[in-house]
């Protein structure tokens, strides 16, 4: 008579850590994107209004909110890198 042996014991998974391990790792990447999306809503807050006071183009020509909405834009991803992450 053959015995039957229990089946080999599975593979232990590793559970998520509460806190990231290498918190540093983003944070250069972090400072880098908030620089840039700075400059980009700087400039193009500066190119709308520079079009709009100097060249005296209509508010509604694209030469004017296209810049606008470019720095719209950035402003949001600005603020949304800024913010706190929500999580648990």
């Amino acid at each position: 008579m053959s015995e039957s042996q229990p089946p080999p014991p599975l593979p232990r998974t590793k559970g998520r850590l509460p806190f990231d391990p290498n918190a540093f790792s983003r944070a250069p990447q972090k400072g880098a994107a908030v620089a840039v999306y700075g400059v980009l809503t700087l400039g193009l807050i500066g190119l709308a209004a520079y079009m709009a006071l100097v060249e005296q183009r209509p508010l509604a020509s694209s030469y004017v909110a296209g810049p606008a909405i470019g720095a719209a834009w950035f402003a949001l991803r600005l603020f949304m890198s800024l913010a706190p992450r929500g999580g648990r």
